[in-house]
């Protein structure tokens, strides 16, 4: 095994774990040059095309910007009203923080160092910070989305137990940033800066003892982050669907308001689980590069193996950006929340104008709204079911 991972495959491919590699490549060399003197150099075959290049960046800072903004309005949803402000959204809302950590630690300097400079630029500190910092925004996710899997667990299949209060998840959640500052630690250790072959810039990379530990470590810290939490998601969301989903008691009567809360459940039962699905949509093509590749190493030197892993590398990325497109989709409340805020945030220059000629329409136009809304409740809560004639005095 020493034999086959050793130094040499990290000449030009850096190995930097947070659930996935971070590859360090020099897209601006060409290939040939160096085949012809350093055999382990990795075939990546033609040059990769300033339009790829382009196209490469516009992906990556899409996925940024929508990750911070959504993730962002996520947040201001639940902690703006107080009626959102439930078990479940404490979950959602540190699922956000962990989404917001990655986009903004994790994709950026990847983006920066892997296709604008081909080396870290940053010191020797801000290696370390961000490279622990990738490394705990990962498990953030991943275990804040098993938290939420066993709240609904425990409130559908054993409907009996006392429901988790607010005090409880917000020390299941404290819980939770323990646990993923403390399994990366090795990460924070080990990450140093490494002077690059042939030149005069340095990769920020895991400095192991021997290439055994980086391996096996590895290996640990994809099982943690990946395949446990989605073990456990499966499991639990399968349980919940056969209950939520299975048959009825014969005999059972239900009347309007269970019918509704079982609605209800179901509702958000199919949102966490298309979240889960997009979880591990989006990072399984990663993962399944990262087993390959250790496994054999000289998958690395194939050709345009480059836009294989950049691909992989984009829609894990890209998973930051998901949850809150599938919340405003799925979830009525959510959806009201992003609409109000995509509201204010439209007509906010407009009513900050009052010279603006749209600006007295918009207020009449309000205003005779606002009124006509007043009228129909004062009919309704007269008992009225429609508007009565006015009476004419002669």
């Amino acid at each position: 095994m020493a034999d086959i991972i050793n130094d040499s495959i990290f000449g030009q491919w850096e190995t930097k774990v947070f659930t996935g590699i971070n590859i360090s490549m020099d897209l601006s060399r060409d290939s040939k040059e160096d085949n012809n003197t350093n055999p382990h150099t990795p075939a990546y075959g033609s040059l990769v095309p300033i339009g790829v290049q382009v196209l490469m960046y516009i992906m990556y800072i899409a996925i940024s910007l929508a990750a911070i903004g959504g993730n962002g309005i996520v947040c201001y949803i639940v902690l703006s009203d107080p009626r959102m402000r439930t078990v479940t959204n404490f979950f959602i809302v540190n699922l956000a923080v962990g989404d917001i950590l990655m986009a903004v630690l994790c994709i950026p300097f990847t983006f920066v160092v892997n296709l604008i400079l081909g080396q870290w630029p940053f010191g020797a500190v801000f290696c370390v910070i961000f490279t622990y910092a990738q490394a705990v925004s990962v498990f953030v996710s991943a275990y804040t989305l098993i938290t939420i899997s066993i709240d609904r667990y425990i409130a559908i299949i054993k409907p009996l137990r006392p429901r988790m209060t607010k005090l409880q998840a917000k020390l299941l959640i404290l819980a939770v940033w323990l646990v993923a500052l403390l399994t990366p630690l090795p990460t924070a250790i080990v990450s140093k800066l490494v002077p690059q072959n042939d030149t005069e810039g340095y990769r920020c990379t895991e400095d192991w003892s021997t290439p055994i530990q980086r391996y096996y470590y590895s290996m640990a810290l994809m099982l943690l982050q990946y395949f446990l939490p989605l073990i456990v998601l499966i499991f639990t969301y399968t349980r919940i669907a056969i209950v939520v989903w299975g048959k009825q008691t014969p005999g059972e009567a239900e009347n309007i308001r269970d019918q509704r809360l079982a609605a209800s459940k179901r509702k958000m039962i199919k949102m966490m689980i298309t979240c889960v699905t997009a979880f591990t949509l989006c990072w399984l093509p990663l993962n399944t590069l990262l087993v390959a590749g250790d496994h054999n190493p000289s998958i690395y030197y194939f050709p345009h193996i480059e836009y294989i892993w950049f691909a992989c590398h984009w829609l894990a990325m890209s998973h930051a950006c998901c949850n809150p497109f599938i919340y405003c989709w799925m979830n009525s409340k959510y959806r009201a929340g992003f609409a109000r805020v995509f509201h204010f945030i439209c007509c906010m220059p407009l009513r900050q104008h009052p010279d603006n000629p749209l600006h007295s329409f918009v207020a009449s136009t309000d205003y005779r709204q606002s009124q006509s809304t007043r009228r129909g409740q004062a009919l309704t809560n007269n008992g009225h079911c429609r508007a009565q004639p006015r009476k004419v005095h002669v």
